[in-house]
């Protein structure tokens, strides 16, 4: 499949749908200047290959296609593996067992809020926040700047992955971060804040920090816009 052909899949799939860019980049968080790109197969007008990953899997997702099938087709892709399937298990499902599952996620979920709003309110020392984010990129027609809490275009710098070392994700799009963290192999958990500084989807804080060594056990901590 020619990036052409890619590209019109995504735009015969919208059209569909009745859908508009418009509403895409309601819905996902990615800008209309990528989904744009996507559709017409110019992914070199990406910031990075991570990010062509990133947008096409969602929205592939988004409009119910074969996600993995058209990453496949992006140049640079790599092989994604193949899960074997699991045997069927026949077991009579019991009250307590089912009692214990929703305790044990409530509790998971309790401590990600209290670990993420630890982690916010201690970045400001005194209650002041200071964060650094790139200018959303308008695609507008030069009419002005995207609203602060509008769709983030992303940084022209590729987000770098050091084998053994935790990345500096701060001011990346969610999904990217994500991506990126799957292709190196490091396991990570999302939590997201409302942050009126910072735009929708883009990670203003984490841990480990940045050029932290990592092992199998390091799991990194994603705060992000929401």
């Amino acid at each position: 499949m020619t990036t052409k052909e890619f590209g019109n899949a995504l735009l015969e799939a919208r059209e569909a749908r009745g859908l508009t860019l418009r509403d895409i980049e309601r819905d996902t968080r990615i800008s209309t200047k990528y989904l744009q790109a996507l559709e017409e197969g110019r992914l070199e007008a990406l910031p990075a290959p991570v990010y062509a990953r990133a947008f096409t899997r969602t929205y592939a997702q988004y409009l119910g296609l074969d996600a993995s099938k058209l990453v496949q087709q992006l140049p640079g892709a790599k092989p994604e593996p193949e899960l074997p399937r699991l045997p069927d298990v026949h077991r009579e499902a019991k009250a307590p067992l089912v009692s214990a599952s929703w305790g044990i996620a409530g509790v998971v979920v309790v401590l990600l809020l209290v670990v993420g709003l630890f982690m916010f309110w201690n970045r400001g020392g005194d209650g002041a926040t200071s964060v650094v984010v790139p200018d959303p990129i308008s695609d507008n027609g030069g009419q002005g700047a995207e609203p602060p809490n509008g769709p983030f275009a992303g940084p022209d710098a590729e987000l770098v992955i050091e084998e053994g070392i935790v990345p500096d994700l701060e001011a990346h799009h969610l999904l990217v971060a994500i991506t990126a963290l799957t292709d190196a192999g490091m396991r990570y958990v999302v939590v997201e804040v409302e942050n009126e500084d910072v735009p929708q989807g883009i990670i203003f804080n984490q841990s480990p920090s940045p050029g932290t060594p990592a092992d199998d056990d390091t799991v990194v901590t994603i705060l992000a816009s929401r």
